[in-house]
């Protein structure tokens, strides 16, 4: 008799089975086929032509599933019993986890092909998810942060404005429903400290009053916060940053009672925060504003940021009502200055985490959804084509006895075993963009406090959306491939079902919806990026570099003193090799303001309604800055030696100020200035000589920033912006040569340096948000784009392998090249279309919601609109070239024999 072994086990070689089943099956085969090769022999045929035939009728439809019939019932475990032990459902899980690795195992293109692409979406997902969650879902990191809120003094003109001293001592004396109140400069300075090497060293400095830390719940890890009796008593003390403690002091415990020298002045170190207290500011030292005992003129200087913390049993609104009640009274009291005046209480969350950063957190995260939902797709795609391919093991499987429950689960364990290994490895891709983040993400998007990493929620999510997606896109070809007919799969018919083959054309169209959408979000932001970069920014040379210079008026105590150490660096600088010019100014262009804005009228115009005065942008500035930076002054003159201390006031205004207020000519016209929207604050009138060109104040200022310009010697600044012009090559190689300059000016060695920059940065700071927007989107809607074209090829490429029989006679029949590559392309341009038509429908509507994003483009932009379309057309057509070009050059007598 023939050895039936080989020809069986090679049909049972898929399902794995034991050595005992196999053996049992084989056994029980090989007796129906010795019975069967019998029969033949006796009707004539010969050893080899009886063997093949018995083999062939196993293999037909049904015949297998017959003969095995007796077997099924052997596949079946008993049904357990009370009281025994309950270890079969788990034995079941590990068979399954065993088997779905083998078949893993045994299709390595196909699991790293869909690990992969599991991994770059969960990965994608869990980074930023971390983000969301650090920005939206996780509370501040202070005791009760519900209960802490800041206090905005609102004006007719102003819903969040700064705080004055004196008004938040009455807000925290007045008030049943604070239980402290404190406040902080929000902008951070710098003090000098000496350092071994006798240079100076300027550290981040903040003023806060002495309540603040209480006002925030932070207590200190080493020695004490402040208290009012430091206030009361004027007491030289300051508290330091941990970080900074440990950095500069090595966490020394004696450092607490020590006295340091900043800026040429004693201070003792009374206690050190840790670094929940950055979230107002990053400081590494903090020191007292005088608050208590503050003249009756402070009620009119509204420079500081207010904090609260309510009381545990005041809502938010009760707060609010108190404290309105509190600034009606003091208006009544003191109309001079808080006339009109009320307060706004907002969440130190809501602060903190702005509607930008929030609306940018919810655009990520949909935008990552998005490709997780691609990468979905892709897989499902990659399942259900691998699921023709098993249909004769399926088959046999259920002629042993598997039900369809049976085979779904198993095909469902497979897919959630895909899931979890792309989980773990999405995890680590995750860890690593959240590593790399701090490189790309804008300076000041996340207070210090906030670090983005991998910690148990984030670790919790990824294995949440593995799992989802497991299911998500494992359901629909498991159910597919367990649904199928046994005689038909048994059949080896090669042929699309019409079922899945229109599923797999809706997850296609659904990829390029998907990819249109994301790609329509990209474009607009990548054109708001051209607009904010390619604004006219009003100054010529971007190569200069800048420093933030701070002279302690202690050291220079006069005006006159001030100026002089400015001429001195100056002439250091000058004689430098290497330097074109040299100027200073209190704002940097598309940055930084010192001055802020000043109230103004010009002379013989009547105030507007309400007596509110309007304000311009006031920059102190050297003669030579219109030079330097090339900011022509369009007419009139520039400043020179004549606009001296002493001399007529002078000004000189920008287009923009010239054009609003002084229509009929500006030169010799003049205009008061006020320091302060403070009643007693003191006035200059400055006759205008000369009209600037305009300098953008903001990249995406709607309206052309007014502008007063102040010649230096007239009204000399304490901080200063240093310019320094190179006359070749980058202007960063003179930050060294120019800060040993300003310290042989500097004898006392006290003078704060910081925030050293080339105008260049300074710009790119500016559009850092749209440029983060911008690149982050871009990458995924490539990304979404290469999974979209991937999966269209994926379909084409098994609808021509499914139909070579047909491309074959189609050849044969005379079709040319062209034809068939046609009717291969035409059946693509179906599912393009109608994904590119939904998705243009789909991003018609969501761009939107992002109009506070954009800036001087549209969400409806044509253009953007229609770049997309051309861009995944061109995919279209690459992806369809490949298997048009295989349709075209099938062999039709190789097809037919195949068949």
């Amino acid at each position: 008799m023939p050895e039936w072994g080989p020809d069986i086990r090679a049909q049972l070689s898929r399902l794995q089975l034991d050595g005992s089943r196999e053996l049992e099956i084989v056994e029980e085969l090989s007796q129906h086929l010795d019975e069967r090769f019998e029969e033949l022999r006796r009707e004539g045929l010969d050893e080899a032509q009886a063997r093949a035939l018995a083999v062939e009728e196993l293999l037909e439809p049904d015949s297998l599933a017959i003969r095995m019939a007796p077997l099924r019932q052997a596949a079946h475990r008993p049904a357990p019993t009370l009281g025994a032990r309950a270890e079969s459902r788990l034995e079941n899980v590990r068979q399954d986890l065993r088997y779905g690795w083998r078949m893993l195992r045994t299709s390595p293109v196909f699991a790293t092909a869909a690990i992969l692409t599991l991994a770059l979406g969960i990965g994608a997902n869990t980074a930023i998810f971390a983000l969301v969650d650090a920005t939206l879902l996780r509370p501040l990191p202070v005791p009760d942060p519900d209960r802490v809120v800041l206090v905005w003094e609102r004006t007719p003109t102003t819903t969040r404005g700064r705080a004055s001293v004196l008004n938040m001592l009455d807000w925290a004396e007045r008030s049943r429903t604070f239980a402290s109140i404190g406040a902080y400069a929000p902008t951070v300075g710098g003090m000098v400290l000496g350092n071994s090497a006798g240079m100076p060293d300027t550290v981040a400095r903040q003023w806060v009053t002495s309540e603040i830390f209480t006002a925030l719940g932070i207590t200190a890890v080493a020695g004490r916060t402040f208290e009012r009796a430091d206030d009361v008593e004027r007491r030289s003390v300051v508290v330091l940053s941990e970080a900074f403690w440990r950095e500069r002091f090595n966490a020394r415990p004696d450092t607490i009672g020590r006295e340091i020298t900043l800026d040429g002045d004693p201070f003792t170190v009374v206690g050190v925060v840790p670094k929940e207290a950055q979230l107002i500011g990053r400081a590494s030292i903090w020191a007292l504003v005088p608050a208590i005992g503050a003249p009756p003129r402070a009620r009119g200087n509204h420079g500081l940021v207010a904090v609260g913390r309510l009381r545990p049993d005041a809502s938010l609104d009760a707060a609010q009502s108190d404290l309105a009640a509190v600034a009606a009274g003091l208006a009544r009291e003191y109309p001079d200055t808080n006339a009109d005046r009320s307060v706004l209480l907002e969440p130190l969350h809501n602060a903190i985490f702005g509607s930008e950063l929030r609306q940018t957190s919810l655009l990520f995260i949909g935008v990552v959804g998005l490709v997780l939902l691609m990468c979905c797709a892709n897989v499902a795609t990659l399942l259900m084509t691998r699921a023709t391919v098993r249909q004769r093991e399926l088959a046999v499987r259920a002629a042993l006895g598997a039900d369809r429950g049976r085979i779904l689960r198993q095909l469902l364990t497979e897919s959630l075993l895909l899931s979890a290994i792309g989980g773990a490895l999405g995890l680590l891709i995750g860890a690593g963009i959240l590593r790399v983040a701090p490189t790309v993400l804008p300076a000041d998007l996340l207070p210090t406090v906030l670090t983005l990493a991998v910690d148990l929620r984030v670790a919790a999510f990824c294995a949440i959306t593995a799992v989802g997606v497991g299911l998500l896109f494992g359901l629909a070809p498991a159910w597919q491939a367990a649904s199928l007919p046994a005689s038909q799969a048994m059949s080896g018919t090669r042929s699309i079902t019409g079922r899945g083959g229109r599923v797999r054309d809706v997850l296609v169209a659904g990829q390029v919806a998907v990819a249109v959408v994301l790609l329509v979000g990209a474009g607009l932001l990548l054109r708001t990026l051209q607009v904010v970069e390619g604004v006219d920014r009003g100054y010529r040379d971007g190569q200069v570099l800048s420093m933030l210079v701070d002279p302690m008026s202690s050291t220079y105590p006069t005006d006159e003193a001030e100026l002089r150490f400015y001429q001195s660096v100056e002439s250091e600088i000058r004689a430098l090799p290497g330097v074109r010019g040299v100027a200073w100014a209190t704002t940097l262009p598309l940055g930084e303001s010192y001055e802020g804005t000043s109230p103004f009228q010009v002379e013989g115009q009547p105030l507007p309604e309400g007596s509110q005065r309007p304000e311009a942008d006031m920059q102190i500035v050297s003669p030579d800055y219109f030079e330097t930076l090339g900011v022509t002054v369009r007419t009139g003159r520039a400043f020179d030696d004549r606009d001296a201390a002493g001399t007529t006031p002078v000004c000189i205004v920008s287009e923009a100020f010239a054009r609003t207020h002084l229509p009929g000519g500006a030169i010799g016209r003049r205009v008061a200035i006020w320091q302060s929207e403070a009643p007693q604050a003191e006035m200059t009138v400055r006759e205008i000589v000369g009209v600037a060109r305009q300098v953008k104040g903001s990249p995406t200022e709607s309206q052309d920033l007014l502008q007063i310009y102040v010649p230096m010697a007239q009204d000399t600044p304490g901080d200063i912006f240093l310019l320094v012009v190179p006359t070749s090559g980058p202007a960063a190689a003179l930050a060294q040569p120019v800060r040993h300059a300003i310290n042989r000016a500097d004898t006392a060695q006290l003078v704060s340096v910081r925030q050293v920059m080339t105008l260049d940065d300074v710009a790119a700071e500016a559009n850092a948000r749209h440029r983060f927007r911008a690149t982050l989107v871009v990458a995924f809607a490539t990304l979404a784009l290469v999974l979209s074209m991937v999966g269209l090829f994926g379909l084409l490429a098994y609808s021509v392998q499914q139909r070579l029989r047909d491309f074959g006679i189609r050849r044969a029949l005379g079709a040319s090249t062209r034809q068939v590559m046609s009717h291969v392309a035409g059946n693509a341009l179906w599912v393009i279309a109608g994904g590119a038509v939904i998705g243009l429908v789909g991003a018609g509507v969501l761009s939107r919601l992002m109009v506070a994003m954009l800036f001087g483009v549209q969400p409806s932009d044509p253009v953007t609109f229609a770049t997309v379309a051309l861009v995944v057309v061109a995919g279209a057509l690459a992806s369809a070239i490949g298997p048009a070009w295989r349709a075209a050059r099938v062999d039709p007598a190789t097809a037919l024999r195949s068949e």
